[in-house]
């Protein structure tokens, strides 16, 4: 199949789903978003550094709306590129590769991407490659309208990498975010993802991800939203082989009238795979919050933490765990909690000297706080960064 039919293909089966709206999370009209907004795009530093972007890295990808585009790479053994560039410069490669995790007419928003999308980037671990500093890419919307970039990472066999994307939006600026990311780590290979969301009360966002994990390959995701947004809802997808694992961790803050509804799955295809979920919602004001995960499997284990806090009368948290034991070789738990702040315990930290507001930060801290093992030491400076502007936020 030459280049021109298989770009055709995708587009008629985007076609396809331009009507259908997401099983989950609020509809959207995007037909509001499709008009070519004026002006010239500009990043804004300030809320780049927001979302813990280093714009200095060695390997860096930036998008700045749907028109401007800026990458490089230092780093032996890592390919950063825009996906246009990938598909241009490497055409049968790219049909193994994009729209493969992720049916471009799944829905209105897939849609939406793959027939009126541009940028995104290509990012490529190569083989044996080990990579201590994270490969760093923002994607910042600065005139509104729509950003709809589909990101592409390769993990090749013994490669270990972390790759730290920061989403941000300019203030009052209207815009639908519509991220697609389809992950290939293969045999033996260790990707971490880390991805942080600062959005505005009148943004929409509808990021769309799926992981393929090969043997004996392990990925694992920490994603955070820690600003208000007008609506979000996310569901990535890990497919896990023989001896593969998953550790999916997000981070979840509904400020003001946010309508949020965020979940992850995992499958377990493969024997003696295994899969974590663990999930910390914050809902403020009158915040809407629903916190989904899934894990289904013929083989193998999995576990699945879900914990909400109120941190008003108005707002909304409502989790849902799910497990799909296919096989009696399966072995799947799950825990759900949902609460406020214990007045004893803010009584018990502010009876040791410390004032009311830092009691509820430690508490808060505390429960945000999750453990990822075996992060690079600069990746957990980043992660703890950003979760104390979270507790920042959330107060």
């Amino acid at each position: 199949m030459g280049l021109g039919s298989w770009l055709k293909e995708i587009e008629t089966r985007a076609r396809e789903g331009l009507n259908k709206p997401s099983p989950y999370g609020i509809d959207v009209d995007v037909t509001q978003f499709l008009e070519v907004k004026e002006g010239k795009p500009s990043l804004d530093e300030s809320r780049v550094k927001e979302v813990g972007v280093d714009l200095s890295a060695k390997a860096l990808y930036t998008q700045v709306d749907q028109l401007y585009f800026k990458y490089l790479s230092k780093i032996p053994g890592v390919e950063v590129m825009k996906i246009e560039d990938f598909v241009e410069s490497n055409r049968d490669e790219a049909r193994e590769y994009v729209w493969k995790l992720i049916d471009p007419g799944k829905d209105k928003y897939t849609a939406l991407a793959a027939l009126r999308g541009r940028g995104g980037y290509f990012i490529r671990i190569k083989k044996n490659t080990k990579v201590e500093e994270p490969i760093m890419a923002c994607l910042f919307m600065s005139i509104g309208g729509l950003q709809a970039p589909h990101n592409i990472v390769i993990a090749e066999k013994g490669s270990e990498a972390t790759v730290y994307t920061g989403c941000t939006i300019a203030p009052e600026v209207i815009g639908l975010h519509v991220g697609i990311s389809e992950f290939y780590v293969e045999e033996n290979a260790t990707l971490r993802f880390v991805m942080v969301h600062s959005w505005n009360k009148v943004s929409h966002v509808r990021p769309r991800t799926a992981v393929y994990v090969g043997p004996n390959g392990k990925y694992i995701s920490y994603y955070v939203n820690l600003s208000k947004v007008k609506t979000l809802q996310t569901y990535p997808i890990v497919y896990l082989s023989d001896n593969a694992y998953t550790y999916l961790a997000s981070i979840i803050l509904g400020l003001e009238d946010s309508d949020i509804d965020v979940g992850s799955g995992a499958n377990l295809n493969g024997e003696n795979a295994a899969a974590e979920i663990v999930s910390r919602s914050l809902a403020r004001d009158s915040a809407k919050i629903v916190a989904r995960a899934s894990i289904m499997g013929r083989h193998g284990k999995g576990h699945i933490d879900c914990r909400g806090l109120m941190l008003s009368d108005k707002a909304v948290i409502r989790t849902i765990p799910e497990l799909y034991a296919l096989t009696p070789n399966t072995i799947l738990t799950h825990e759900a909690s949902i609460g406020r702040l214990a007045e004893d315990e803010i009584n018990y930290l502010i009876s040791k000297g410390f004032a009311k507001d830092e009691a509820i930060a430690i508490l808060l801290r505390g429960f945000i706080s999750v453990e990822i093992k075996g992060l690079p030491k600069k990746v957990q400076e980043y992660i703890e960064t950003v979760e104390k502007l979270t507790v920042e936020k959330s107060m």
